[in-house]
């Protein structure tokens, strides 16, 4: 398989198949699908911002937000303009 075919729109190499278990920072609305990173992990908390010292936390943050936008999700998995309709229609 060549390269160009794991460097699609939305695909990380790093993510699908060297850390897999760095998906559970990316949320995903339950009703239209929208992918994005989580807002927990804001940069200065996450990982330590010293060029010098490797983090593999420091890894896992840039790969999110060079892929997806930040997702807040409330706590029925909707993001913010689904839940404003849904809350909408259901009044």
């Amino acid at each position: 398989m060549s390269h160009s075919k794991q460097t699609k729109r939305g695909f990380s190499l790093y993510l699908n198949k060297w850390n897999p278990s760095a998906k559970k920072y990316i949320n995903t609305c339950s009703i239209c699908g929208q992918q994005g990173y989580s807002p927990a992990i804001p940069e200065n908390e996450f990982y330590d911002k010293n060029p010098d010292t490797y983090s593999e936390n420091r890894v896992v943050y840039e790969e999110l937000t060079k892929i997806f936008k930040a997702l807040s999700i409330d706590h029925l998995n909707r993001c913010e303009i689904c839940e404003k309709i849904h809350d909408s229609n259901n009044r």
